[in-house]
């Protein structure tokens, strides 16, 4: 039988090289929380800090354009009464236009969109018709999205109904913002610019940006991506998802509610991970000190533990020995953890040496009876051949007792068969040694027997085997041969052989009886 080679690496080794595994492990994982729950904070706190950001710049956004249609309904009031006085309009926008920087163009017109009056004068437009006449059928105040202008701007359009004393419907007032131009609303996100790739933008509900922190993207149309649709469609949030140019964001929104605009406040992830990364450089700094006087700590004690722990290692291996609770006990141990595992090896040891105990009695029982079963009876006439001890045989077989299983029940059959066994202990001598060797087969050996005490022993067996009342089944007989065997005589499986024989020529007589060899 091949067998592996002895391993080179003793247990004081591997104990070290565990406990220091061990350590090198808990800080190493000690570093990874740390890390994840630093990482995870300053995400959260981004995030926080971004919503916190967009609703604040969303609500200024809201005051704004909240006053600019203050402005137009304010002026629309005094242009409903004197809307045919040419003069009266033409002062009305420039007074609009001039007051101060919230749009860069106002314009009034009638009914059915023309234009009748507009600041400044140097756009021409008087005479010209509106392009989105939207604001006209809704006869309501209307924040538009942003669209080219007859003068070819990027504008977003605010407007506001005029009805003149009657409630009758008369045009409007409306005032545009150039998205490419200084205005309030340009100012106001100005404030707001952001350093390190953190940066604002405003877009309206179509995903047009109205402002962006880099002027080439104004006007144009974003991708349909995570942090817009959720910007134009959620009222206040935070989202960590990637930008139309796939770039992870840690972003915040808020919506503004009178137009519907959505304002985006964003940063890179990258710029969370740099700083991440200079703060557990500095933590790994400040723990290298530690952790080198730690492993050395950890090796002496290692060193320490080992010592008495590899002569357990060693006893341990030897359990099965019948020295072996002697051998641990004369281990020495220093400190409550080796006592331990001396008390659990010395208790493994007794447990071992019960359990082998168990098993070999076991393997030598039949598991039903609780007789002697076929592997014990060979052992024990092994013994006696080797010692030359005579002895006698009595084989036996319960008649019938096919019947008794197919009547009543393998269950019943099975505590049939434990009756017939204690049956056979009672009628046995101190030294004789019952068997079960089949399915209701069994042997009684009998040592130093002559033939006569064999045959009187199988008699009062048969006898008191007959006259039982077994629960259930009633009573049932047995039919027996008595042999033999002697040291010059024939061989132990001869005599078996005979035994047998002579118990058929019992069931062939009739049954419940002993039938005895002749010499």
């Amino acid at each position: 039988m091949t067998t592996r080679p002895k391993p080179k690496l003793n247990l004081r080794f591997l104990i070290l090289i565990f406990v220091l595994l061990s350590a090198v492990a808990t800080l190493v994982n000690s570093f990874w929380v740390t890390f994840k729950i630093q990482k995870q904070e300053l995400i959260e706190n981004a995030l926080d800090v971004n919503k916190a950001y967009a609703s604040r710049i969303a609500a200024s956004v809201e005051q704004v354009l909240n006053s600019d249609l203050d402005k137009l309904k304010y002026g629309s009031v005094g242009i409903g009464r004197a809307f045919g006085d040419t003069s009266y309009l033409a002062d009305e926008v420039q007074r609009l236009f001039g007051q101060d920087a919230s749009f860069n163009s106002v314009l009034i017109a009638d009914a059915a969109g023309t234009i009748i009056a507009s600041a400044p004068e140097s756009l021409n437009l008087n005479g010209r018709t509106l392009q989105h006449k939207e604001p006209l059928s809704l006869r309501t105040a209307k924040i538009s999205h942003a669209f080219k202008s007859i003068a070819g701007n990027l504008v977003v359009f605010i407007s506001h109904p005029i009805f003149d004393v009657k409630g009758e419907y008369l045009g409007l007032i409306g005032g545009s913002i150039q998205l490419e131009q200084k205005n309030t609303l340009q100012a106001l996100m100005d404030t707001n610019v952001r350093k390190d790739g953190a940066h604002v933008y405003l877009i309206d509900s179509s995903r047009r940006v109205l402002y962006h922190t880099y002027p080439t993207q104004i006007g144009s149309i974003m991708d349909k991506g995570l942090i817009a649709e959720a910007a134009i469609s959620q009222d206040v949030g935070t989202l960590e998802a990637p930008d139309e140019s796939g770039v992870e964001m840690l972003a915040g929104f808020a919506k503004v509610p009178s137009s519907g605009w959505g304002v985006i406040s964003q940063q890179p992830l990258a710029n969370i991970e740099a700083v991440l990364q200079q703060t557990m450089a500095k933590v790994a700094q400040g723990k290298a000190p530690l952790a080198l006087f730690g492993i050395v700590l950890i090796w002496w004690l290692g060193a320490r533990i080992s010592a008495p722990l590899s002569r357990l290692a060693d006893c341990a291996k030897r359990l099965d020995t019948p020295d072996s609770y002697e051998r641990i006990s004369a281990v020495p141990t220093r400190y409550f953890e080796s006592w331990q595992i001396r008390r659990a090896l010395l208790l493994g040891a007794t447990l071992l040496q019960e359990k082998i105990g168990k098993l070999n009695q076991q393997a030598q029982t039949d598991a039903l009876t609780g007789l002697a079963n076929r592997r014990a009876m060979q052992d024990v006439l092994s013994r006696w051949l080797e010692a030359e001890k005579g002895f006698a045989v009595v084989s036996m077989d319960i008649d019938h007792f096919k019947r008794v299983n197919d009547t009543f029940g393998h269950g019943v059959g099975d505590e049939t068969l434990r009756a017939i066994a204690q049956l056979m202990q009672q009628n046995s001598r101190t030294n004789d040694l019952p068997c079960r060797v089949g399915g209701e087969e069994f042997v009684l050996l009998l040592p130093g027997s002559s033939l006569q005490i064999a045959a009187d022993v199988a008699e009062r067996l048969r006898a008191s085997i007959a006259a039982a009342d077994i629960e259930t089944v009633g009573h049932i007989t047995v039919s027996l041969g008595v042999a033999l065997w002697h040291p010059t005589g024939d061989s132990i499986s001869a005599v078996l052989e005979r035994a047998d024989q002579l118990l058929y020529q019992a069931k062939q007589s009739g049954r419940n009886r002993v039938v005895v060899e002749q010499l």
